[in-house]
C-alpha cells in the first residue's frame, strides 16, 4: 500500500473490529513502517501473524537490538498472537508467546538467481499452513521450501510450488529439517 493509505489502514482496522473471526496476517511494507508502529498499534495488536525480517524489526522498533529473541519478545508485546522473522539465508525465527523456534533455510540445490520475492514466498506459505490447521512448528517447516525454490528463478512468483510440490520436497528434506527451540 502506498504512502498516504493510512485512511485505508483506519477503515480495516474498524472492520476487523466488527469482524472479529478474521484471521489477520501482517507483513508491513515501507511506507506502513514509514507510519510507525503507533500509528498501525491497532493492526499489531490484532494480528494473528506478524512477519518482517531482522532490518525492519529493528526499524520498526527503532532500535539497534542484534538479539533475535529480543527482537522476537518486543515485536510480540506489540499484540501479534505469532511473529515471525527472517534474517535470509541465515533461516527464520517464529514466537508464539510459548516457545521461540529457528528454522534453518531448505537447501538449494543450486546457486539462486535472485532473491526477490523470497521473504513474500516465506510469509505466503508459512501463513497457509497456518490456515490448513497446522501449528508453527510444520508452518517453519513450509515456508523455507517456497522460497528457496523462487529464488532459483527471476522475480517474485516464478517458482511458487504447488501443494503436493512442496509436500514432496517436504518428504525429501534431510531427517535434520526441523525447527529447534532457541
Amino acid at each position: 500500500l502506498g504512502e498516504n493509505s493510512l485512511a485505508f489502514h483506519s477503515d480495516l482496522e474498524k472492520y476487523l473490529s466488527v469482524h472479529p473471526g478474521i484471521t489477520l496476517a501482517f507483513q508491513p511494507g515501507t511506507f506502513q513502517m514509514k507510519m510507525g508502529r503507533t500509528a498501525l498499534a491497532s493492526l499489531y495488536r490484532r494480528a494473528d501473524v506478524f512477519f518482517c525480517n531482522k532490518e525492519e524489526a529493528q526499524r520498526i522498533l527503532e532500535i539497534e537490538e542484534s538479539d533475535i529473541k529480543k527482537l522476537l519478545a518486543a515485536l510480540r508485546e506489540l499484540g501479534p498472537r505469532i511473529v515471525v522473522i527472517t534474517d535470509g539465508t541465515k533461516g527464520a525465527y517464529a514466537y508464539d508467546g510459548n516457545e521461540m523456534l529457528f528454522m534453518r533455510a531448505y537447501p538449494d540445490p543450486k546457486p539462486p538467481l535472485e532473491r526477490t520475492g523470497a521473504g513474500d514466498a516465506f510469509s505466503s506459505t508459512f501463513t497457509v499452513a497456518l490456515a490448513l490447521g497446522m501449528d508453527v512448528r510444520e508452518a517453519l517447516r513450509w515456508g523455507p521450501i517456497n522460497s528457496m525454490s523462487v529464488v532459483q528463478h527471476i522475480g517474485a512468483r516464478a517458482g511458487l510450488l504447488t501443494r503436493p510440490e512442496l509436500e514432496k520436497l517436504l518428504v525429501a528434506a534431510p531427517a535434520d529439517y526441523v525447527p529447534r527451540v532457541l
